[in-house]
This record gives structure tokens, C-alpha cells and sequence, in this order.
């Protein structure tokens, strides 16, 4: 690591279980319980890590003693390979708002299955897929389809430099945009290498990162307008965009405050930047506009992902028609485009359950249902917490929240970084072996879907005052 252990006040989401934040001393107890329970995930995990590293996937989803695998999932639920069954709250971290399982995205997945897995060639469902998202996110005039957000956000960046001839890019500090290189840049580190809080360095996130791409990146404070300004106006001649998110995700759940991203946007417009807005998280979940239907903005280019392909690997990115057509070969220059490509992009069978997905968030009748779940849950958990003596700050828009354990309002980056993430993943941990998967013990947010009902709300909340109550006997 490149820093020492007494740095590690932050607790950045994937650290948090690799690293001395977990005081085992205090709650071998509620391992023991996590095992006897998981005794297949255990076998699973000891024989998985001897030919993955740590035995899973992505980095995000290891877990303390070891991570459960899970075999299926249905409505609001998912059940383990041991059986365990659990009330979903993070919802494929985003990408599942409809709810497991569902018939029509089954169908339309099956279909084509039976027509043909792949061709790397176009089809229809590629038109039908753009029309959906043209019509849906009110700043495309235009899509791209990828496989992933970080291709997404890889390929807006991309274009924004190939449009407007500048290098820099401009990203917030603690905005998630993926995991390309140019992206990794001030997410979480200890404090004295993200500097000021007004003026962020780029902190590197990862080995492997060209030192060279910081000199690419300017970094913004979230919510410091002043200080945003600032920044942008003063490397306006040399930036190519701002990505940036409508939501805070990977901050747990941070708003703009004050209209934030609307003077943000005019500060972009009247220094030539183009705005990017990351809304792979936000995309069809705070409606059916996303994030810049609900909160009134209007970018330049749209990263879409998570709930676009109603559960199966799909992203994209669209926006002016102007910008977007930039990808297409002009033979008389060079280079002769700005590249995009993909073997996997637009692939039929990932078409065919995003246009059932999109289809319905079109329709749209399931939203005020789901919100109004999502608000009573989030007030419920407040209400609990606050019963139980604890300090709880809660943040939630739509189908998405967070709880942070924290004495204060969390109001930009640094004050998430400083909440309690410790005792956020033991109350998670306490939670999750209830049966109950608030977002994620490790600190992911809490994501709701459309196939939530009252029942999972009356469980969850009996659940929660259980926890806190484990969590006060630990005090």
C-alpha cells in the first residue's frame, strides 16, 4: 500500500474489509453465526480463491470473513446456495429495478436466445433499443450502445476530447465513473494526499496508472460551488468536459445542495466544456428521464448503464447530435473519427431485455408505487435510529438512499469520508444475517425496486431496530 495504516480514517468502500477497520475482537460472534449459516459459500470461497484472486469477481464484492454466492433470485428476494433467503436491497447495485425475474424480460431473452445468441452484425433491436432511449433521456438526440459504464464513460470522455480538440478532463472528487485510467483519480485516499478540500489533488486510486494522467485531470469539490468555479474557469482553455454525477453513488447517496449542477452547467456552457452526465446509476431509476428530467438539467453528452438493460450487461452513451457525430469516419482527414467499436455492443440478446426494460419504465405506472415504498423506508429507517439513540444522516432521492453515521449533515465529499463506515458494516453485517440485505455491508447504497411491497418494509424495519440494538450492546 502506498500509505501508512494510521491513514486509514477514510474507510473507502472495498478497504474497509481488507484492513484493520474490522476489530474482529469485538464481534467473532457474529462471524460464527455468518458461518454456521453459509457453510456452502465457505466451500465455494476456499476453493475459488486458489484460482481467482480473493476468490471473487470484482474487487467491490469481497466480504469479510468471506463473501456469500448467490443462486437465484425473484420479486424483491434472492436466495444464497445455502437457501438463505434475503429481502434485496441492493438490487445488482443498481441494475435490477424492475425486480428478479421478470416475465417479460425472461421472454424477450428466450426469444432471441432461440433466433441466435450473437452475430456481430446489426439488427433491428439496435433501432428499436435507440428510439427507446431517444425518446426516454431528454439531452439524446443520439446513442451509442457498450457493455459496460466504464466503456460508457470511457467513450463520452473520449468523444468530448475528439469534439472539442482540448485534453483535460474535469471530474468531482469522489465520483465513480468507472474503472478506466482516467477515471481513477480522487475516489477515496487518506487526507494528505487529496489535499485541500476547496482545491483537490487527483489522488491515485490504483496501481497501474500512468502518473503522467494527473497532469490530464483537474478535480472538483462537489458541492463547493465557489471553489468548482473557480477550478473550471481557471482551466477552461484546456478542458475538454466535466463528468459528473446527478447523484453522488459511490459518496453513498450525496445531492447537490443549492442547485449546485445548475450553476455548474452554466459555468460549462460559458467557458466551451462540455458537461457529461454520468447518469449510469441514476438512468430510468429516478424516472423515466433519469436524473436530468428530474432535476431540470441539460448536459451535452448522457452515460447510461445498470437498470438500461433490465439486468443483463448493457450501457451507453449518447447526447448532441453534433458531438455524437463525430464517431462517424470522415475519409478525407486524419484521424478519421473519434473510435468507437465493440464486438459485444448492441448484442441482440442484451437488446432484446433492454427494450422489454425500457418499455415498461416508458409505461412508467410502477414509479409512484416504488417511491412512495422508497420514501416510507427511508423515513422508517430514520425514525428507528433516532429511537435507538443514534446519530443517522439520512440521504435518499427516488429508489436510492443512504445511511451515514455520522454527528453532522454530510454535505460534501470529505464529510462522507469521515462518516462512521465501521459501524455502517456491522449494523450491516447484523442485518444481513436477519435476512435482510440493506444495499450492502460494505457500504454500498440502499436500491429499491419496483417489486417491493409492504411486507419486505415491515420485515426490513423489525430487522433494523434488531440491529441497532445489537449495535448499542457493542457500545
Amino acid at each position: 500500500m502506498f500509505f501508512e495504516e494510521e491513514d486509514m480514517w477514510w474507510c473507502n468502500l472495498e478497504v474497509i474489509l481488507m484492513s484493520a477497520t474490522q476489530d474482529k475482537g469485538t464481534h467473532v460472534g457474529e462471524f460464527r453465526e455468518y458461518e454456521k449459516t453459509t457453510p456452502r459459500s465457505k466451500e465455494i470461497y476456499d476453493s475459488l480463491r486458489k484460482i481467482m484472486p480473493a476468490g471473487v469477481e470484482s474487487n467491490f464484492r469481497l466480504l469479510d470473513p468471506y463473501p456469500f454466492y448467490v443462486d437465484r433470485g425473484k420479486g424483491s428476494r434472492i436466495w444464497d446456495v445455502d437457501g438463505n433467503e434475503y429481502i434485496d436491497f441492493l438490487n445488482g447495485q443498481g441494475m435490477i429495478l424492475l425486480g428478479h425475474d421478470i416475465p417479460k424480460i425472461r421472454e424477450a431473452v428466450e426469444e432471441q436466445i432461440r433466433k441466435g445468441a450473437g452475430f456481430a452484425i446489426p439488427t433491428e433491436l439496435g433501432l428499436k433499443a435507440s428510439r427507446l432511449v431517444c425518446d426516454l433521456v431528454p439531452s439524446v438526440d443520439m446513442v451509442r450502445f457498450a457493455n459496460s459504464g466504464t466503456e460508457a464513460t470511457m467513450h463520452a470522455i473520449r468523444l468530448a476530447r475528439g469534439f472539442t480538440g482540448k485534453d483535460k478532463i474535469a471530474k468531482s472528487e469522489g465520483g465513480y465513473h468507472g474503472v478506466h485510467d482516467q477515471v481513477l483519480w480522487a475516489l477515496y485516499a487518506p487526507e494528505k494526499f487529496m489535499g485541500d478540500r476547496r482545491k483537490p489533488k487527483p489522488a491515485i486510486y490504483s496501481n497501474g496508472i500512468p502518473s503522467c494522467l494527473s497532469d490530464l485531470t483537474v478535480i472538483i469539490p462537489f458541492n463547493d460551488l465557489e471553489a468548482t468555479e473557480e477550478i473550471l474557469r481557471k482551466n477552461a482553455s484546456e478542458l475538454a468536459c466535466l463528468i459528473v454525477e446527478p447523484v453522488l453513488g459511490n459518496a453513498g447517496c450525496l445531492l447537490p445542495k443549492d442547485g449546485y449542477l445548475h450553476e455548474v452547467e452554466k459555468i460549462c456552457q460559458e467557458n466551451e466544456i462540455l458537461l457529461i452526465l454520468d447518469e449510469v446509476i441514476t438512468g430510468f431509476r429516478l424516472g423515466p428521464g433519469g436524473g436530468q428530467e428530474r432535476l431540470g438539467l441539460h448536459p451535452d453528452l448522457t452515460t447510461l448503464g445498470k437498470a438500461i438493460g433490465g439486468g443483463m450487461p448493457v450501457a451507453a452513451f449518447g447526447g448532441k447530435k453534433e458531438i455524437m457525430e463525430k464517431i462517424i469516419p470522415d475519409e478525407k482527414k486524419w484521424p478519421m473519427h473519434t473510435m468507437h467499436g465493440g464486438t459485444y455492443n448492441a448484442h441482440p440478446v442484451c437488446m432484446a431485455a433492454s427494450i422489454a426494460a425500457l418499455e415498461i419504465y416508458k409505461e412508467g405506472a410502477f414509479y409512484p408505487a416504488m417511491e412512495r415504498i422508497s420514501d416510507e423506508l427511508f423515513k422508517g429507517l430514520k425514525e428507528i435510529s433516532q429511537d435507538a439513540g443514534f446519530n443517522v444522516q439520512m440521504s435518499h432521492i427516488g429508489a436510492m438512499g443512504f445511511m451515514y453515521f455520522s454527528d453532522t449533515e454530510v454535505k460534501v465529499v470529505r464529510d462522507a469520508l469521515t462518516a462512521n463506515w465501521g459501524m455502517l458494516f456491522k449494523w450491516g453485517m447484523h442485518a444481513l444475517k436477519r435476512g435482510v440485505l440493506f444495499g450492502h455491508p460494505k457500504g454500498e447504497k440502499i436500491i429499491m425496486s419496483a417489486a417491493h411491497n409492504q411486507e419486505d418494509l415491515d420485515i426490513s424495519f423489525k430487522v433494523a431496530k434488531e440491529c441497532f440494538a445489537e449495535l448499542k450492546k457493542q457500545l
